[in-house]
């Protein structure tokens, strides 16, 4: 019994190991890996694709733990929304098994791609009766407030940056007459965008 059971396991192992060695073709994960414009950022998780591969077993078996890649590099002119078209040449096979392994298909032949595109531009900072100005007895007063500077830049989201036309600054009471400068912040909660300078000189 002995003799029988180690002569089966010489059968399996050397099965194994033609096995291994015969040609055989089976799909593997594909990972798309855009390569973006700093302004672009990708909503949601890149998709996952699969790819039909021909080669021997042992080199098809290493594919599942490093994955081969799809790159393609897109420019900041790209639509929010973007259609990419992949061929089996588009797949990226680890240099180590590049001439041991074929790719014959890629599916799906299409992804699509959304994106959050970045902006920057000036905007005003803006009164919006947040500066308060008062006599001695804390009755309003009517003054000219002027900011420094008057003009900041908003940087985020497209869409968030085109729709703002100023920013304000945090509320500030001065009394009337005062004319060293004072420091406010500028508000920028809820906006989504970030603003440089955060905070402006106040002047009345």
């Amino acid at each position: 019994l002995g003799l029988k059971a180690t002569a089966l396991l010489i059968t399996l192992l050397v099965w194994l190991v033609v096995g291994a060695r015969q040609p055989t073709e089976s799909f593997v994960g594909v990972y798309v890996m855009p390569v973006m414009d700093s302004s672009l950022v990708l909503l949601g998780d890149p998709p996952q694709l699969r790819a039909l591969v021909a080669g021997r077993t042992a080199d098809i078996v290493k594919l599942y733990a490093n994955p081969p890649e799809i790159r393609r590099s897109i420019g900041g002119d790209a639509p929010d929304t973007l259609v990419l078209d992949l061929t089996p040449s588009d797949v990226r096979l680890p240099p180590d098994l590049t001439g041991e392994v074929r790719v014959l298909d890629v599916q799906p032949r299409s992804v699509t791609l959304r994106f959050e595109t970045k902006a920057s531009r000036q905007v005003a900072v803006l009164d919006g009766g947040r500066i308060r100005v008062h006599d001695g007895t804390g009755i309003p007063a009517r003054a000219l407030v002027r900011f420094e500077p008057d003009v900041v830049r908003i940087t985020g989201p497209r869409r968030m940056v085109r729709r703002l036309r100023g920013v304000y600054p945090s509320a500030l009471s001065i009394a009337a007459g005062d004319t060293l400068p004072h420091v406010a912040d500028l508000d920028t909660a809820g906006l989504g965008v970030t603003v440089s300078p955060a905070q402006v000189k106040v002047r009345v």
